[in-house]
């Protein structure tokens, strides 16, 4: 098996992987399977001599398609939702509510991995206040 450089999609660090019974060749995005289960995606760079952590797992079309399939999302707290009253319904005598999902703060974590802030919402944008 040869070992082969790699461009880490995420962070732009660089790692040694196997090619396994895949062929790698240059240019190509893997989804790399770890000893741990951890899933890295990557771009090959070219042949290496060095100690392999990774064997190649899945072929993707690019960074974007791996990291969209292997991402771990991660919440912190519980998500909530609000309960927002319409209406007073005269036929019923009642109001009309309904729930709504709000959208809640992300983040990226210190090893790339997106957190929502479940138990806040976002105010004024897709990014929020600062956007």
């Amino acid at each position: 098996m040869s070992t082969f450089q790699i461009l880490i999609c995420d962070n732009q660090q660089t790692a040694y992987v196997e090619e396994g019974r895949e062929t790698l060749s240059p240019g190509q995005t893997w989804g790399f399977s770890g000893s741990t289960g951890e899933i890295i995606c990557g771009t090959v760079i070219q042949p290496s001599i060095g100690v392999p952590n990774f064997t190649a797992a899945t072929l993707y079309d690019g960074c974007g398609d791996c990291l969209l399939e292997n991402t771990i999302y991660i919440t912190a707290n519980t998500v909530e939702d609000i309960c927002l009253i319409l209406c007073d319904d005269p036929s019923s005598g009642g109001t009309v509510a309904t729930q709504v999902s709000a959208p809640h703060p992300i983040w990226t974590g210190l090893y790339g991995e997106q957190i929502t802030q479940g138990n806040a919402i976002t105010l004024g944008g897709p990014n929020g206040l600062n956007s």
